[in-house]
């Protein structure tokens, strides 16, 4: 029935049939024939029929409204399984208690129902958008928190799981260098044991959205040809999409979501909507990404500046101590030499005088000679090793056998060792190169460290107290040496200041020079020498020596003898005893000698044809230096016949400007040999 048939029916029921029933009853007792009833039926049909049109244009105006909702209702996708149970209900509910089923009413009916499930979906639309909006915020808040990239990618990749209803999902990052996606994070990915972790750029869909620059969606992921590569990572079935993380015109990853759920068992299609917040989510992911890089190269970068910075201070303490190493020796070598001086002149008398004992004693006292001149030999090389060690003297450089060298210190103390019960061991490499040295310093260090180690192993027990001693070549230019104790080791706070000057480990019993001596004679070869030890397991001293070149060597011993017959040599010194001892040596020589104290008396002889000057360069009232530019501004060869004698350093520019004038230089105390040596060389 509709609309209007059933107006029509409830029209005549509730108004034609009451008139009608009235007239009648008018008829039936005699009224009709009244005027006045008469104008009254008329009125009330006339009323009736008004009211009629007035009803039937309002039902007519409800049947149109209910066509129009049900014509804008009408559209495709309105009638869904979704929508169906609501459509039925609006059926029944057309239906008129005593008139049955209104065609109209069920059509407003269906189309509020239909109203309601739009509604419903939108709904649930602005629901879901307000979810991605909300995971948006969150991420953009989770990239200023977290500064780690993998922590930021994991809470990314869940977020953004969650609010697109995926199942599987992974985060790729680029390598550009080596061109290729590696999967940083991911979760739900089937098969993981197979591992594909890197994708070839150009390879698959992550490959070709990278060389692309765009996303691509997917609707079945088994039956897409680009997933059937071995290397690629499964994502199961359904719908997929990957989405490039761009910062800029650069591209720095992927994102891969595959699997969307519609309902529990069934899967769907990514939405528009879906689409429209992972492209917005992609720009935010791609520059927390570079950002959380930037920030973790910045972290290396200061962590980098920062070892940089510790080691730039762990080599200025070192270069510290060095130097405050090297000002405490030059302290204690200038007090060294400071007495060594004083020593020398004496010791040039003594040395002198042993050697001539030596020579013109009779055959009963030649053995006591020989003590003198061994003893007083041994005093020159003391002081001129203290010397040595305060910079103040040259080495008395010699080829130099280490494996002699050895013998000669372990004999000198073998009388010790074998009171103390110490045990040598040698491993002595064979033909090692000679080591241009001074035999006699290197013997004094040598000798040093072995009576160290004996001192250091006394209170061990017998059969428990070692001594190793072993040399080794370091390639063609350096030899080492090494001697290794059992001895309780250096304690761990001395260790450091083990060769600083008044430092030991003996107490009252040491003077704690031992060490700090050897060390400058050492420094003074180009060489270094250091300590290791461990509390309880004994010390190593080790020496790192250069082999060195020959420049020139200083023989103890003495040349062919000396004729200087019809010379005159002029001996310039204020000691007398030191006078006495040079005409001692020369006497031989069969020369005529004289000899002046003073600088005005040497002046005077020089103008007499003197033809070898003897003098102590250290003269007062002379500058020999500037004599002799003299001499060789005037052309003459005097400058060649001068041989110097010192007590102490005369300084590299004077050591040079001798050379230069081919004037001699002899560093006192020195032997007769030594100077006869000289004599011969310069005379000749």
């Amino acid at each position: 029935m509709k609309l209007r048939e059933a107006a029509s029916t409830i029209f005549a029921l509730t108004a034609i049939l009451p008139l009608l029933v009235f007239v009648y009853f008018m008829w039936r007792f005699e009224r009709l024939e009244s005027t006045e009833a008469q104008v009254g039926i008329f009125c009330a049909l006339a009323l009736t029929l008004l009211g009629y049109v007035l009803f039937r244009r309002l039902t007519q105006r409800v049947a149109d409204l209910g066509r129009a909702l049900g014509q804008a209702m009408n559209v495709p996708g309105a009638h869904t399984e979704k929508n169906a149970a609501p459509a039925a209900k609006g059926s029944s509910s057309a239906a008129v208690p005593g008139l049955g089923q209104v065609n109209e009413i069920g059509e407003i009916a269906q189309a509020f129902g239909r109203m309601l499930v739009e509604l419903r979906a939108s709904t649930e639309r602005l629901e879901d958008l307000v979810f991605k909006l909300g995971a948006l915020n969150d991420m953009v808040e989770m990239a200023a928190r977290i500064p780690r990239i993998e922590d930021l990618l994991s809470h990314v990749l869940e977020r953004t799981m969650r609010a697109v209803s995926a199942g599987i999902g992974s985060i790729m990052l680029l390598d550009r260098d080596r061109q290729t996606l590696r999967v940083a994070v991911g979760r739900g990915l089937l098969e993981a044991g197979r591992g594909p972790v890197e994708v070839k750029v150009g390879e698959g869909i992550a490959g070709k959205v990278v060389e692309m620059g765009e996303a691509v969606v997917v609707e079945d992921i088994e039956k897409d040809p680009r997933f059937g590569q071995a290397n690629d990572p499964r994502y199961g079935g359904g719908s997929f999409i990957c989405m490039p993380l761009r910062v800029a015109e650069r591209i720095v990853g992927v994102v891969n979501l595959s699997k969307k759920e519609v309902a529990p068992g069934s899967t769907g299609v990514f939405s528009q909507t879906d689409l429209q917040f992972l492209n917005a989510l992609a720009t935010y992911t791609a520059y927390a990404v570079d950002n959380a890089r930037l920030f973790e190269e910045a972290q290396q970068a200061a962590q980098r500046l920062q070892e940089v910075v510790e080691d730039q201070k762990l080599r200025l303490t070192l270069a510290q101590q060095q130097m405050i190493q090297a000002a405490k020796l030059s302290a204690l070598g200038e007090l060294v030499a400071g007495v060594a001086h004083e020593l020398n002149n004496p010791l040039t008398v003594l040395v002198g005088a042993s050697d001539i004992l030596e020579q013109q004693a009779p055959d009963g006292l030649k053995e006591y000679a020989q003590m003198i001149r061994e003893s007083t030999d041994a005093a020159r090389h003391i002081v001129r090793g203290l010397l040595t060690f305060g910079r103040q003297m040259p080495l008395e450089r010699r080829h130099v056998m280490l494996d002699e060298l050895i013998d000669k210190v372990l004999a000198l103390t073998a009388a010790d060792l074998r009171i103390e019960s110490v045990k040598v061991d040698r491993d002595i490499e064979p033909s090692l190169p000679p080591v241009w040295a001074d035999g006699n310093q290197l013997q004094q260090v040598l000798v040093n460290l072995v009576t160290n180690a004996k001192q250091a192993m006394a209170e061990l027990p017998e059969g428990q107290r070692r001594l190793k001693v072993t040399t080794r070549a370091l390639g063609t230019d350096r030899v080492l040496i090494s001697l290794e104790d059992t001895g309780p080791g250096i304690p761990a706070d001395v260790l450091p200041r083990i060769f600083d000057p008044f430092v030991t480990t003996k107490g009252s019993a040491g003077t704690g020079l031992g060490l700090s001596i050897s060390y400058g004679i050492i420094r003074e070869h180009g060489g270094h020498i250091t300590a290791d030890s461990r509390p309880g397991h004994g010390a190593t001293f080790t020496i790192d020596l250069p082999v060195g070149s020959a420049g020139g060597s200083t023989p103890d011993e003495a040349g062919p003898s000396v004729n200087l017959d019809g010379k005159r040599i002029l001996i310039v010194e204020h000691d007398q005893a030191v006078q006495k001892i040079l005409l001692e040596h020369l006497e031989p020589t069969g020369c005529t000698a004289l000899t002046v104290a003073r600088a005005d008396e040497a002046r005077q002889h020089l103008r007499d044809g003197i033809d070898l000057v003897v003098a102590d360069f250290n003269l007062d009232g002379v500058d020999w230096l500037e004599l002799l530019g003299q001499v060789a501004a005037r052309g003459t060869a005097v400058g060649h016949r001068f041989i110097f004698i010192t007590a102490g350093p005369v300084g590299d520019a004077a050591d040079k400007a001798l050379r230069a004038a081919g004037a001699a230089l002899l560093y006192k105390p020195f032997t007769g040999a030594q100077f006869l040596d000289a004599v011969r060389a310069t005379a000749s």
